[in-house]
């Protein structure tokens, strides 16, 4: 759900060797990516306490996350051959697409609400869940895959809940007219 915290906890894990990556995963480490995943995961915290301004974020965001999980994807793969790096692209791509289309849809429900405290903790429930998945990942990967495997099970039914309320909308608003 969040791409540039991904980058940074995976970042810093290898910077401070807290666990063993592939070494394919060690530019992450530089401090060049670190500052910018840090800097951008800034303005993505402040940008996701403010009700619409999350959703300009994640409509610019529609194709940076996919992209980026799918890198991510690759370079956590490692040297491969072109047939499992396109396939861990097109994973990576499609559980970073999924992910955030339920974000970003789980956002618009959220702002309709008329308080902005549902922002606030949604965005820092995510922040928390990423942090902790990553981690989780990282020391103990089976365990993290299974949450990772639910999480995406919730993203798709969470997804088909908000499509099925926007179209009944529609048909009301044109049974309305």
């Amino acid at each position: 759900m969040n791409l540039y915290t991904t980058v940074l906890v995976l970042g810093l894990a290898a910077r401070f060797d807290w666990v063993d990556l592939p070494a394919s995963l060690d530019p992450l480490a530089s401090g060049w990516i670190l500052g910018a995943a840090a800097a951008l995961y800034l303005v993505e915290f402040l940008a996701d306490k403010i009700p619409w301004v999350d959703t300009v974020w994640d409509a610019a965001h529609t194709i940076v996350r996919p992209l980026g999980a799918a890198l991510v994807a690759v370079a956590a793969l490692g040297p491969a051959s072109p047939e499992m790096a396109l396939a861990a692209a097109l994973l990576g791509g499609a559980i970073g697409a999924s992910t955030h289309a339920a974000k970003a849809s789980t956002r618009l429900v959220v702002n309709a609400s008329p308080e902005p405290a549902s922002n606030v903790a949604v965005s820092l429930l995510e922040d928390g869940f990423v942090v902790g998945l990553v981690a989780l990942l990282l020391t103990h990967p089976w365990i993290g895959l299974g949450l990772a495997l639910l999480a995406l099970i919730a993203t798709l039914v969470v997804l088909a809940i908000v499509l099925r309320l926007v179209l009944r909308r529609r048909r009301r608003g044109r049974a309305a007219s």
